[in-house]
């Protein structure tokens, strides 16, 4: 499966993304390894891209949080907050087998953006809907999920996107 299958099969693209800007992501993206044990992201570190798991399982955990607070397989999606907004890492995620994984990072998104202006507002209102189910799931509290209303969190992804390293 090539990047442009995988992001199209990953709802977080899917459905946000349109055909080119898909293909414009997928150009930019690149597939990594991770071994049993190696942490892909680690909490309070810097984020600066985002995974889509392709092979392989991960937990998540989170400080003060006693064991993995969620296991991620092939499909899911880590890391897309701090990419977005370039806020800290809210969680650790370790591998359990190997992982083989695609990344974005934000340059890769910043190309599709400056492609498609309206994309930040797309992203948002994904992020909002995906925020109300995990709410419905954990009773209004998901860990580590920022809170910002709609406006906000337009401008902190506009503002993230659009600065140079």
């Amino acid at each position: 499966m090539d990047a442009y299958d995988i992001l199209k099969a990953t709802p977080f693209f899917a459905e946000v993304l349109d055909e080119p800007e898909l293909k414009i992501l997928s150009d930019h993206a690149r597939t990594v390894s991770f071994d049993k044990g190696a942490r892909l992201i680690e909490e309070d570190g810097p984020g600066h891209s985002m995974f889509v798991i392709v092979k392989g399982a991960a937990e998540v955990s989170v400080a003060d949080e006693e064991g993995a607070v969620a296991t991620l397989g092939e499909g899911g999606v880590l890391g897309e907050m701090s990419l977005l907004t370039g806020a800290p890492r809210s969680a650790t995620v370790t591998a359990t087998e190997p992982v083989e994984a695609l990344e974005v990072d934000k340059s890769a998104l910043a190309n599709v953006l400056w492609m498609s202006p309206t994309l930040v507002d797309r992203f948002v209102a994904m992020l909002m809907r995906r925020q109300r189910e995990l709410d419905k799931m954990y009773g209004g509290v998901a860990w580590g999920m920022l809170r910002p209303g709609k406006a906000e969190l337009t401008n902190t992804i506009r503002d993230f996107l659009q600065t140079t390293e």
